[in-house]
């Protein structure tokens, strides 16, 4: 009894020396999982301006970038689609998760116990002890689904949900394709608008001259003069705060682009969207409600919906599961060790408080749900086409507008410029005359830039991919 007691108190002893340097360990792991959160934070904060200026330098060329070129450095590194990519890929791994349920269940099971004395038990006035002091088993136990449809249609959501992700990424990336495009244009036209500013500036600061030497001379009044500086300091105000947007924009290109925000951006110009043949509203908006990602994601809903009603009427089948283990013991009071058992388990839910039957209502309401917001979408969609159409018009008529614009322009130009070298004007009405030109050329380039833009968003909203709208 004695060696019985000691044996006890030293396992006690022992279990009270593990357990304390078992939370001397988890108070280590929390103390220093803290600390490392601190300097963390400091260390990615000053490291990461300085890792994503190397990723701009590694993506972005030393000459001026095309718009194909900004959508491909956009596609490969803006963070949205890095994020979405993840989440694409975990609906994979539900669906592999999901797969898992066809495959039997394979379980390890494995115990050991002591007692400080021997199980005795009386039989016939005398003790007989039924098992030894110290016990091992083992045992291997198997499961494999024979009737159970819920894993089928589980399956199947998770399947269609690994579409859903699919199609949501695919229309991210026409999205931020369509963004960078507004955003390329929008620098172009900022900086046309730098260039234009610039000549009015150099064509007001002229005239400043000209009008304070005609007021040395008495010719102009000090309020004439006063109204000139005005209009001169409204212009340089003008031009800087044009540089401040064109600043901005430029950043916000190259945030969507996944780049520095702080990098300097050359931008070359060109126009890689062509007038498309009119056609009627009734094509662009059969094209758009056949090409549309979003509407292939409310189908996919749709039907995921519908799989969840199956599902739920599934609640009211029995689950049939076939089993069987082996097992071991080391027993040696046991005839047989070693014991194989098997059989099959069927589980019926009888009466589990309406549950399933308020499970299979919310189904077919999610189902009416899914398919309203499907037409919700489409009837947005066959909006969207109509104002992306009407505006694409617009432009049009305004591009044609500036362009004869231009013209008259360019003419009263020519004529000014015949008057300036016969010594009739002088030099602050010939830089009118070239400023107004150089007016209407920058309007005629907003217009072709809102057209531009205006035949993205038509392509953008038909659903039309990258190639398809060149």
């Amino acid at each position: 009894m004695k060696r019985y007691i000691n044996k006890a108190v030293s396992t006690n002893r022992a279990g009270r020396l593990l357990l304390l340097k078992a939370f001397l360990v988890f108070g280590a792991f929390i103390f220093t999982t803290g600390c490392t959160s601190k300097i963390s934070r400091v260390e990615h904060a000053g490291s990461f301006p300085g890792q994503l200026i190397e990723k701009t330098v590694q993506n972005l060329p030393d000459e001026p970038v095309t718009l194909s070129e900004c959508i491909d450095i956009a596609l490969a590194n803006n963070l949205d689609l890095q994020a979405l990519e993840i989440q694409k890929r975990l609906a994979s791994l539900d669906r592999k998760i999901a797969f898992g349920n066809f495959f039997p269940n394979i379980g390890l099971r494995f115990s050991f116990s002591a007692t400080d004395k021997p199980q005795l038990r009386q039989a016939g006035g005398s003790l007989v002890q039924m098992s030894d002091q110290e016990l091992a088993n083992l045992a291997i136990e198997l499961q494999q689904p024979i009737f159970l449809p819920q894993a089928w249609y589980l399956y199947d959501i998770r399947r269609k949900g690994e579409d859903i992700s699919n199609l949501v990424l695919q229309r991210t990336r026409q999205l931020i394709s369509l963004q960078v495009t507004s955003l390329y244009f929008a620098c172009l036209a900022l900086e046309e608008a730098e260039g234009f500013l610039n000549i009015a500036s150099n064509s007001t600061e002229v005239l400043l001259k000209e009008t304070k030497a005609f007021e040395r001379e008495g010719l102009v009044l000090p309020s004439e003069r006063k109204e000139v500086e005005t209009l001169f300091l409204e212009t340089r105000v003008s031009l800087n705060n044009i540089k401040r947007i064109s600043t901005e924009y430029r950043a916000n290109l190259l945030e969507t682009m996944g780049l520095s925000p702080f990098s300097d951006l050359k931008l070359k110009r060109e126009k890689p969207f062509s007038p498309a043949a009119q056609r009627d509203l009734s094509e662009d908006v059969l094209e758009a409600l056949t090409n549309r990602l979003e509407l292939h994601i409310d189908d996919r809903t749709l039907e995921i919906r519908k799989q969840e009603i199956r599902n739920a009427i599934t609640s009211f089948l029995p689950a049939i599961v076939g089993i069987g283990s082996f097992s071991h013991s080391s027993d040696s009071y046991l005839r047989y060790s070693n014991v194989w058992s098997y059989g099959v388990s069927a589980i019926l839910s009888i009466f589990d408080g309406f549950q399933n039957v308020f499970g299979y209502r919310a189904a077919r309401e999610r189902e009416k749900a899914a398919f309203l917001e499907r037409e919700q979408t489409c009837m947005m969609i066959m909006l969207e086409v109509l104002k992306a159409r009407n505006r694409k018009e617009q432009a049009s008529d305004q591009l044609q507008v500036a362009a004869m614009n231009l013209e008259a322009a360019e003419e009263s130009f020519r004529e000014a410029q015949a008057q300036w070298h016969e010594g009739l004007l002088q030099s602050s009405q010939i830089l009118e005359s070239v400023t107004n030109r150089d007016r209407a050329r920058f309007i005629v380039t907003m217009a072709e830039f809102q057209q531009q833009v205006a035949q993205a968003t038509l392509a953008g909203v038909l659903g039309r991919t990258k190639k398809e709208q060149a």
